[in-house]
This record gives C-alpha cells, structure tokens and sequence, in this order.
C-alpha cells in the first residue's frame, strides 16, 4: 500500500475525494458503500477513487467500500462525535513523562535540554487533553447507552465497561497529579516559563476532569440501579403474564387482594377547572375594566383601557309618540257583504270607510275575509279587472 509523502499531497487526496469521503463518513455505521455508488458520486472519475484506495484512505473488501479505520477514528476525534474511549495506558503516560525528565535533568547542552523540555510540554498537553476530551465523550456515550440501547444485558454490560473506563481516565489524573507534586523543585528550578504555564493549565484542566468524573461516576451506578430495579420488574411482569396465559394467576398469586387494596384514582389525571368571564359581563360592567388591564399587562400591550361612557340619548327617543292602529269590524262587513249581490271585491273596493283605506289595505281586507268566511262565500273562476288588479268573482252564498 502506498503512503502519502507530505502534508500537502495529504490534503490534495482528500480535497478530490470530499464528496465520497463525506458519504462514507455518515453511513459508517450502517452499510458500507457500494464501488459503482462510489463512482457515481465521484462523477465517474475512477482515478480519484483509485487513489484513494490505493493509498488506504478507503478500504475495498470485494464490492463494498469502507473508510479506513485510522481516517475514521481521525474524523470522529476532530468532530467530536468518537463513540470510543481511547484511553491509553496510564503507565505509558506517566513512563514517558518520567523519561522526560529524567533525559532533561540528563542532557549535557541546551540544546538536548530544550528538545527534552518540548517533549515534557507535548506530554502534559496530551494528558490534558486525553483526559478532556474523554470526560466529555463518557459522559455524552454514558447517557446515549442508557436511553437508546433496548436490550437490558447489553446496557448493563455497556455502563460497566464505561465505569471501568472511568476509573483508568481516574487514574491517569491521579499519577499525573502526583508526578507534579513530586517532581515540584524540578518545575521550581527550571526557568522556562512556557513549563510553568503548561503545568498550571494542566494542574486546573485535571482538576475540573476530576470533577465531571466524579458526576459520570455518580450518573453510571444511578443507572446501573435503574436498570436492576428495571430488569427485576421486566422479570416479575414476564411471570404473571406467563401464568395468565396459563390460567393460573389467580391460583398461584394473591392478585385480587392486590388489586382490591389498591388505590386507582392516584393514576388518574387532575380536573381543571376554569371559570370563564362570560360576554355579557365583559360588555356591560365596569368590573370587568380591571380584569382586561390585568390581560393588558400580561400581554404587555401598550393601549389603555379607557373607561366606556354611555354617548348622550338623542331627544327624539324621549318625546312621546302616539300610533293610530286601524282595526276593521270583519263581522260587519261580512253582514253588509252577504246583503247585497255584488261580488266581494267590488264590495270593499267601493266601501265607504270613515277613515278611506288605501288600495293596498283594501286588497288585503279581500284576502282576509275570503279565507276567514269560506263557508258563506261562492267562489267561481270567473275573474274581473280594477286597476289593473285582476281578482277572483267571489258572490255570497
């Protein structure tokens, strides 16, 4: 396999590549990506995705195409979205950090010395951040686990081993804090402040490690308990169903006693009740002025309520009115219709009133008294015209 020769070759690949790389990147945890898939996303330029492939930046097994593991697990890291803690071996740590200075206190020219003082700098750094960035990637793969792993084994499994992950991040704290306390006339004597200053970031950055471990810890047996009481209670439901199924529940369990001493209206929702201002009340008193300021100033509207006054009455409405209502005595005029023998309409029509009616009452008289007196009335189909009213011969029978 070949390898890349500097930086800048580096970049050139994965610059070309973006595209597929960042396809294959987002499906690394589903399926792998298919080569004709890959080249289509490349455009059909199967150069590139040689290359890539040849120098191991993509992983080819048959048909299938993977990222690399080391270009994955470098992605993850940069991003933050690692689902692995990779902490090394706390011994391995704090041996290179003793080498360190040891080849300081060592070296016979200031030259070795500042190469040796570079490297005990790069170590604190990476301890720092080692332990950060693992801190922050528990505490977020902690609380994944336990809400989104289904089965009750494999997250207790899971919480464990992140417990003892837990204890080695713990540990690494623990040695590099006491290689700073014991090499102490080591980092007093040596005048490089850049040394100082790593150390006393590192100092603050392990003590604040310390301290979201403490709450991981702390989190990872509150879930383990969770998941016990859980895993008791899953066990317990999965044996009275297994003897309901049976028919047997009631037999081999005191389950009506249970469920008869047991207080139901607990489960149940609280009734609300809410009083509303009726329309009414709101329109027509005063009271109601406070309740709208009240809504006002919740709403933090900047209009203000004014008081409603009554606009003043207009005179007219009190001036005393009088109507005349006209009533007709239909009894007389039927009397006086059925001693005569002209027909009903011609009757009234001619009629003399004390107060004459206009056209129209007239005609509405007609409808009245024929419908009202239909057993004294002939009706024929003959018809007649006055005024170009066109009207029924009705005769008295």
């Amino acid at each position: 396999m070949a390898t890349f020769r500097s930086i800048k070759e580096l970049t050139r690949a994965l610059q070309q590549g973006t595209k597929l790389l960042s396809n294959m990147f987002l499906q690394r945890k589903t399926i792998a990506v298919k080569y004709d898939d890959a080249l289509d996303t490349l455009d059909g330029d199967e150069n590139k995705l040689k290359h890539l492939i040849t120098f191991g930046v993509i992983v080819q097994t048959g048909d299938s195409l993977e990222l690399d593991d080391a270009y994955q697990r470098f992605f993850e890291e940069v991003l933050a979205v690692n689902e692995d803690i990779n902490i090394s071996s706390v011994k391995m740590y704090i041996d290179k950090l003793n080498l360190g200075i040891s080849s300081y206190l060592a070296a016979e020219n200031n030259v070795r010395r500042e190469s040796f003082m570079r490297e005990i700098r790069h170590t604190f750094k990476s301890i720092d951040n080692a332990t950060r960035r693992n801190v922050i990637d528990l505490k977020r793969i902690v609380d994944d686990t336990y809400k989104q792993e289904p089965n009750f084994k494999i997250k207790e499994l899971r919480l464990k081993d992140f417990d003892e992950k837990a204890r080695l991040i713990g540990e690494l704290i623990r040695q590099t804090e006491h290689v700073i306390d014991e090499q102490t006339i080591f980092f007093s004597s040596v005048s490089d402040y850049g040394l100082k200053q790593t150390v006393s970031e590192v100092r603050d950055g392990l003590r604040e490690s310390a301290h979201g471990l403490i709450a991981i810890t702390a989190q990872i047996i509150e879930y383990l308990n969770r998941i016990e009481y859980q895993s008791r209670l899953v066990k317990r439901v999965r044996q009275l169903k297994y003897l309901r199924d049976q028919f047997m529940i009631e037999q081999a369990t005191n389950v009506k006693e249970v469920m008869a001493q047991t207080n139901t209206v607990w489960m149940e929702s609280k009734p609300k009740y809410v009083t509303r201002v009726s329309l009414d009340f709101l329109r027509n008193e005063d009271a109601a002025l406070e309740i709208l300021d009240n809504i006002r100033k919740r709403l933090s509207k900047k209009a203000n309520i004014k008081s409603r006054l009554a606009e003043k009455i207009d005179e007219s409405y009190l001036e005393e009115q009088t109507e005349t209502a006209r009533a007709f005595n239909h009894q007389e005029l039927l009397n006086g219709f059925l001693a005569q023998s002209s027909d009903l309409f011609y009757y009234l029509w001619n009629y003399s009133f004390t107060k004459t009616p206009d056209k129209e009452l007239r005609l509405v008289l007609f409808l009245q008294m024929a419908s009202q007196y239909p057993e004294q009335m002939r009706f024929t189909t003959e018809t007649k015209t006055i005024e170009n009213i066109e009207y029924p011969i009705i005769y008295p029978r």
